[in-house]
């Protein structure tokens, strides 16, 4: 019964957030063609046939069958309908720019309302810190077995209490010769994929090497360039490498200081090593208890940078302990809620261009994620809570917002361009150029969507994730 429950909270999850994002869309379009005094037949919830609507003037409003997104029918839309009274192409150009636009302005806004949502109420994580509490520990999983529990706060993993987050980067080092600043997140040294500080000078330390090649993260710096990737002289060392001379000699040979471990560096530590004992410390009722817990293997993915210099995701075998980490949160207010939403949902769109570009230019590998993926995600994101699922949303309405504004059809760049190319030759382009161009388009779109559907089926079989 417990499994049917998940299944259950699973699907209305998936219906619920797709579902609403299309929704959103469509009733931005429907906004912006009533205010323009636009004729529009009729504006549903829901797909398929109607089961319940009413006349309101010239619009019927209905619900239809499949409570799955929306519908929203404008007159004068379909190929050769220009005289239609009240229709699409009757109104000015800027008003029929601005009808299409608000589809995807819509989608922006619900970003914004879910981000707020969350901030007022579940909280919004306290930026910068380094704190990582245990929220839920799974029945039956190494961390219970082990004797961790909800509350715990994980302060070091195998003694190392700092992650490879560069903190500062001291003038005239080593570090910053090579091209280091704070911010730059460490991930490889010599193609090994590393956590924390001791894995780094373990690497530095070997015996055969001259130079060592370290790439890292740019955070905060976009991720159309988001790799750092620089060489950093051998070091020689001899005895054991614990994770405070390991921060040590980072500090006085390399000139790096690091920050305090945090969530992400946690569950990239428990990735990189599975099927291993790995020594835990947590902060339990003021003071420090270590605990061994033997992680499980698991298919999933884990951020990288490829020998070519590419920031990638692949499929890979990682450790898991069973747990659901949670960072330390503040509940907002219902104005702050209203700026932090808007600066997610901005920040959200910045980074689905910015990936874009990214894979355009090669610097980051393009992994989309088709329907199948994004259902399977959205399921694994219910396990964690709400907020969880909520933030998902957030970020697939903001991608669905950059996605419409391809010039492809059925897509409404599409539309915004033809409104243009019809403003420079001052009619509207002959109704079978216009039919043949909309079947292409989506002629396009059902080979990707088939593409990604045997990508998304494919990886699931293979790896049992997206």
């Amino acid at each position: 019964m417990e499994l049917i429950g998940t299944y259950a909270t699973s699907i209305f999850w998936i219906v619920f957030i797709l579902g609403l994002c299309i929704f959103s869309h469509e009733l931005g379009h429907f906004i912006a063609a009533k205010l323009s005094r636009m004729h529009v037949k009729e504006f549903a919830f829901g797909l398929g046939p109607v089961i319940l609507g009413k006349r309101w003037g010239e619009t019927l409003y209905s619900v239809r069958a499949v409570p799955f997104g929306g519908l929203n029918d404008i007159a004068g839309m379909e190929p050769g309908e220009e005289d239609v009274p009240g229709g699409f192409h009757t109104r000015p150009r800027w008003q029929r720019f601005i009808t299409i636009f608000a589809g995807v302005f819509m989608n922006v806004v619900l970003a914004m309302v879910l981000f707020w949502f969350i901030a007022v109420f579940h909280g919004v994580a306290i930026p910068d810190s380094p704190v990582t509490v245990i929220g839920k520990v799974m029945p039956g999983e190494p961390a219970q077995l082990a004797g961790l529990r909800a509350g715990d706060e994980i302060v070091a993993v195998e003694g190392s209490r700092h992650n490879l987050m560069i903190a500062a980067v001291a003038p005239g080092s080593v570090a910053d010769h090579a091209g280091f600043i704070p911010g730059h997140f460490i991930l490889t040294a010599n193609e090994h994929d590393i956590a924390v500080p001791r894995e780094l000078v373990e690497i530095l330390s070997q015996p055969q090497l001259d130079q060592i090649r370290i790439s890292a993260v740019k955070t905060g710096a976009g991720v159309a360039d988001p790799v750092a990737t620089a060489q950093l002289p051998a070091l020689t060392m001899a005895g054991e490498i614990t994770p405070e001379r390991a921060l040590a000699v980072a500090r006085e040979q390399l000139g790096l200081t690091f920050e305090l471990l945090d969530q992400a560096a946690v569950v990239r530590y428990l990735s990189l090593h599975p099927n291993a004992s790995i020594d835990i410390t947590v902060r339990r009722d003021g003071s420090e208890v270590t605990l061994a817990v033997k992680s499980h293997e698991i298919w999933g993915r884990l951020e990288t940078i490829t020998a070519d210099g590419q920031l990638d995701a692949p499929h890979r075998r990682i450790g898991r302990i069973g747990v659901l980490l949670t960072p330390p949160t503040r509940k907002a207010g219902v104005f702050e809620g209203l700026e932090i939403g808007a600066m997610q949902s901005v920040g959200s769109v910045v980074m689905v261009v910015q990936s874009v570009r990214g894979m355009i230019a090669r610097k980051i590998a393009a992994e989309p994620a088709g329907p199948i993926g994004i259902m399977a995600m959205t399921a694994e994101r219910a396990q964690a809570g709400w907020a969880a699922v909520l933030s998902l949303g957030g970020l697939i309405s903001a991608n669905l917002a950059v996605i419409n504004l391809l010039p492809i059809p059925p897509f409404d760049g599409f539309h915004i361009v033809l409104i243009g190319f019809e403003g420079i030759i001052r009619r509207r382009i002959p109704a079978r150029l216009e039919i043949a161009t909309r079947l292409a388009g989506i002629f396009l779109i059902m080979l990707l969507f088939v593409w990604l559907m045997a990508k998304d089926i494919s990886n699931l079989l293979l790896y049992g994730t997206p």
